[in-house]
């Protein structure tokens, strides 16, 4: 089994600054700026990671709130999302400290702030759960009613950073709802093998919205959100006309040999094991071995059952979630498309979303 070795300070730095307005959390970056918060850390301890980043967020913050002062929207719009941009890096992977959860707030804070100014309006939508809510992000075209696309991230990348994703989507001429994955941000469900109870709740509530067409519905899941599209492939066949699963994993991601070998994987930041932990309220590697077989789709008896129609895409070198699990499910059940491209996780290739967006038109259209 081949094991990647912990990264160094260094390397983490190297690849921030390969991300800085390029990938998420570090989109709305800028590399002097950044260069000020890597010039602060000296090890990626939580409480530090979190001063260091936060201390710019708080600067965007104020000057957003003084452009908003003067009345100029756009100013104040690119303020507050710059400031959530940081405060988003500064939470990142996951708020596991009393700094990286203030950040968290600030980033849910600024980008509703910044909402306000979105040419394609937002609305936050509490939905009723189980004696809790589901918190999420709904937009349309200004046609209705409209197809629309469900769609989620992964262990870090939660509903405030889908921005780019869900207004492409509207753009396209479908509404889009974006929540957060169970176990991550405002979802009121830790990751089990029946949270998707959540995307099923959320699914009930949007058929019945009149600017929805209920019967053009499609869901996107990305990184281990695609585990969670896939599942609902097969739990809403009949009421989801199309599903992606863009670089989520299925039966062999969740066992313990992939977990001890890809627990360093050289395209995650920092902390993936933690981060795939904290997804089910546990800290440990121990922990997590324990936790993730039961999320097996081919442990629980889905693969071979009738699924809405499924698009599988992903990086052909990724080194977190094993290729293994998209030809099991293209052996397995109804046929399904399948796209592989260069680059590791997810991809680095502009295609892919092309690709995902070609492949919805022809099902909703």
């Amino acid at each position: 089994m081949i094991m990647f070795a912990p990264r160094t300070l260094a390397e983490i730095k190297d690849d921030i600054r390969s991300r800085i307005g390029r990938r998420a959390p570090f989109l709305h970056a800028d590399k002097a700026e950044s260069e000020e918060a890597l010039a602060q850390l000296d090890s990626i301890e939580s409480e530090r990671w979190a001063a260091a980043w936060s201390e710019i967020g708080a600067r965007w913050e104020k000057k957003a709130r003084s452009e908003e002062t003067a009345g100029d929207a756009a100013k104040a719009k690119q303020a507050y999302l710059k400031a959530y941009g940081y405060y988003g890096i500064a939470r990142h992977p996951f708020p596991n400290s009393a700094g990286k959860q203030q950040a968290y707030l600030k980033t849910r804070e600024m980008y509703l702030a910044a909402s306000r100014y979105f040419d394609i309006p937002l609305e936050c939508v509490s939905i009723p759960f189980e004696g809790k809510r589901i918190v999420g992000h709904l937009r349309f075209p200004k046609k209705v009613p409209a197809p629309l696309i469900m769609h989620w991230g992964g262990i870090d990348n939660w509903k405030e950073e889908r921005l780019t994703f869900a207004e492409a989507f509207v753009k396209e001429g479908w509404g889009c709802f974006v929540i957060d994955s169970p176990g991550t941000g405002e979802c009121p469900m830790l990751a089990s093998p029946d949270a998707h109870r959540v995307h099923s709740a959320a699914l009930d509530y949007l058929s019945r919205r009149a600017e929805v067409d209920p019967k053009r519905i499609a869901v996107v899941g990305a990184s281990f959100g695609g585990y969670w599209s896939t599942k609902m492939a097969f739990v809403e066949r009949e009421r989801l006309r199309a599903v992606v699963n863009w670089g989520g994993g299925i039966h062999y991601f969740f066992q313990p040999e992939w977990q001890e070998k890809s627990r360093n994987a050289p395209s995650y930041l920092f902390d993936l094991i933690e981060a795939r932990a904290n997804l089910f309220g546990k800290k440990t590697f121990e922990e997590l071995i324990q936790a993730m077989p039961p999320l097996s789709l081919k442990t629980q008896g889905w693969l071979d059952k009738p699924s809405a129609p499924l698009l599988l895409v992903n990086g052909k070198d990724d080194k977190q979630v094993p290729i293994e699990d998209f030809y099991l499910l293209l052996e397995s059940g109804d046929p399904k498309a399948m796209r592989l491209f260069s680059g590791v996780h997810m991809g680095a290739n502009p295609d892919i979303f092309k690709t995902v967006l070609t492949w919805l038109h022809s099902k909703l259209d």
